[in-house]
């Protein structure tokens, strides 16, 4: 008895319970009642045919994806092809092995477009684009953000190198850029710009921006020059001559109290210009400078002398109602770390700069220029000539030991002596301000 086709009307009426039944449409075709994984009825239609003495079945297509008119015309395409010889299973698996090879093929081409894609792109990245990803990530971390060596970038580098693509920033274009750093007398300017470009490109390099560092090989002695040490520090004649200075040089009084509260502890400008009176114990004497407002880093106390408790004390009547010790003038933040060094400056320059003061040369000792940084190496100088050994002095400044050895073993602290050499140095500063130029005095020197 013939099997009787199936319809598509029979197989629309297929429902759930007929899930794993198999379907007979004669010739070998068959279909397999699947429920996918959505609920859904369908049918996997398959060829059944003998291959010598054995019975294969090949995967011919699935309804509703296909019509039943469709798979039917497939099988009967198989049918032939088996005639001829040609396996439909053989057949499916050289068909999948081509698609295959073609997809592998297709990634492969995609792969080299977005290669090329990305060369472009970094053809294209400009000189600009590079230095701000840079700031973003690297130079942000630094204490003042990288503030420094961005406002010299931007001033010297970017109106330059800005719109170029950084592929083609070559060493003769940085090199001229800092030759015109130098030319305008700023040597030092030149050295740090140097040393950050340099860093800026070694980052390039990393992220294969560039293949080659355009300043490879040359160091800051090719640019600017060795930067010498500097050694000035106050003679005691000297700090007489400021102290009657500087009523005549129109400073702020605040700046005339950090003045003293430098030379009498020895700490750095920065330090003094981000502290808060929450860091000063009146009580105990005592400022502690955190971490995060330290050159190194590491937290430090100063032991104050009656003399530098004294300054504090005459701040704290001015600016004792912010929670700065010197704030800014709306009180909300310190001064900008960079106040008092241009205030001093500007009352050693011959010419008054524009809107600047006019009490120019009024802070012009007998010994030459001098910088705010100066008067931390004359309180230390001073310790010395007071007797005060070196590494006392050391723990003064906030030194870090430069012997690792020492560093781990030895973890005395010295505080008593510390205690005691801001004492004889306040003490000294008191005996040499207490003189007005009217006064003899011999100035000493002291040894242990």
């Amino acid at each position: 008895m013939a099997t009787k086709l199936l319809t598509t009307a029979t197989l629309k009426a297929i429902t759930e319970k007929d899930v794993d039944s198999i379907l007979n449409d004669g010739g070998g075709l068959r279909g397999r009642v699947r429920k996918n994984r959505a609920g859904e009825i369908t049918i996997q239609f398959e060829y059944k045919y003998r291959e010598g003495k054995k019975y294969r079945t090949a995967k011919v297509e699935q309804w509703p994806k296909k019509s039943l008119a469709e798979i039917r015309a497939i099988c009967r395409e198989m049918k032939a092809n088996l005639s001829k010889g040609i396996d439909p299973i053989e057949s499916r698996k050289a068909e999948k092995l081509e698609t295959q090879l073609e997809q592998a093929q297709q990634i492969e081409k995609q792969k080299q477009e977005l290669e090329r894609l990305a060369t472009e792109a970094a053809t294209r990245r400009t000189f600009s684009d590079a230095i701000e990803h840079w700031e973003k990530l690297e130079l942000s971390r630094r204490k003042d953000t990288g503030k420094e060596a961005m406002r010299a970038i931007q001033k010297d580098a970017l109106p330059i190198l800005g719109n170029v693509a950084l592929v083609d920033v070559k060493r003769a274009m940085l090199v001229d850029i800092l030759d015109g750093v130098v030319e305008r007398g700023a040597r030092v300017m030149a050295n740090h710009l140097f040393g950050d470009l340099r860093q800026f490109f070694n980052f390039a390099i990393a992220r294969e921006w560039v293949d080659v560092h355009p300043l490879a090989g040359l160091t800051k002695e090719k640019i600017g020059g060795r930067q010498k040490e500097r050694d000035r520090y106050l003679s005691e004649e000297e700090i007489i001559e400021l102290n009657q200075r500087l009523p005549d040089a129109n400073l702020l009084q605040t700046t005339e109290l950090a003045i003293w509260i430098m030379l009498s502890t020895c700490c750095r400008v920065g330090e003094l210009s981000q502290a808060q009176w929450e860091d000063i114990d009146f009580k105990q004497s005592e400022w502690h400078i955190p971490a995060g407002n330290s050159k190194n880093s590491k937290d430090h106390t100063v032991f104050l002398s009656q003399f530098a408790k004294q300054q504090f004390e005459q701040l704290h009547v001015i600016t004792g109602n912010t929670n700065w010790c010197l704030p800014s003038r709306d009180g909300q933040r310190h001064i900008c770390l960079k106040s008092i060094a241009k205030q001093v400056k500007d009352r050693q320059r011959d010419k008054p700069l524009s809107n600047r003061t006019k009490a120019t040369g009024a802070l012009l000792l007998s010994g030459g220029g001098w910088t705010p940084h100066d008067l931390r190496r004359t309180g230390a100088t001073m310790m010395g000539e007071l007797g005060v050994i070196g590494e006392v002095i050391e723990r003064c400044l906030n030194h870090v030991e430069g012997n690792k050895l020492k560093r781990i073993y030895q973890r005395h602290e010295l505080k008593a002596e510390q205690l005691e050499a801001w004492r004889f140095l306040g003490e000294r500063l008191s005996l040499l301000l207490s003189l007005d130029k009217n006064h003899n005095i011999v100035v000493a020197k002291f040894s242990g």
